[in-house]
């Protein structure tokens, strides 16, 4: 073989393999699929009322990301009113001013009926989770510091999954008459099936 070919072929050979390692990051970095919250909101007719938040932990209780936070509550609402949103406050260490990621994920009140948020599979960072089992958590703060907790778990991995949510209320006893948060699930999609 001529040497001209030779070196043809050697760079065909390095040009693959770098393309293939390239492809196998790129796999690597993608996100595993995507998680649809759905629930249904009902709006209080109290003062102190209709703030919520939505997020994500790992399977041990380490803030990953948050889907969604209330106007009032996410631009810092919680110094003049500090019975807002406590339980995801702690979990996403929000105390001082609000930050930019807070910022993204701030939504004004919304309307009744239901509503869905999709979970990209990524945490705060915009980097993809691992797969396995995370719990997504909806807060309600009903009247003051009277809250509503929905938590569930949904497995991420290589197939669909979904899950129900379960309510508790804070104090316990306080959600008597229609909830404001009603109906929270979760389905989870691969990537394969969202077409990423």
């Amino acid at each position: 073989m001529r040497p001209e070919r030779r070196i043809i072929l050697l760079a065909l050979i390095i040009l693959a393999a770098t393309a293939a390692a390239a492809f196998a990051a790129g796999v690597a970095d993608q996100a595993p699929g995507a998680v649809t919250i759905s629930y249904e909101l009902q709006r209080m007719p109290t003062i102190a009322s209709n703030q919520m938040a939505v997020w994500v932990e790992d399977s041990d209780g380490k803030y990953i990301k948050t889907l969604l936070v209330t106007r009032f509550t996410g631009r810092g609402g919680y110094e003049r009113r500090p019975e807002c949103l406590p339980l995801w406050r702690k979990a996403a260490g929000v105390g001082g001013p609000p930050t930019a990621t807070v910022d993204a994920v701030t939504s004004a009140t919304q309307q009744p009926g239901p509503h869905t948020l999709v979970w990209d599979c990524t945490d705060s960072a915009g980097r993809p989770v691992a797969p396995g089992s995370y719990a997504y958590k909806v807060e309600g703060t009903l009247f003051w510091a009277k809250e509503i907790l929905w938590e569930g778990e949904i497995a991420i991995g290589d197939r669909p999954s979904s899950s129900q949510a379960v309510v508790s209320y804070l104090p316990p006893g306080v959600g008597e008459g229609a909830p404001m948060i009603d109906k929270v699930s979760a389905s989870f999609a691969p990537a394969t099936a969202t077409g990423r």
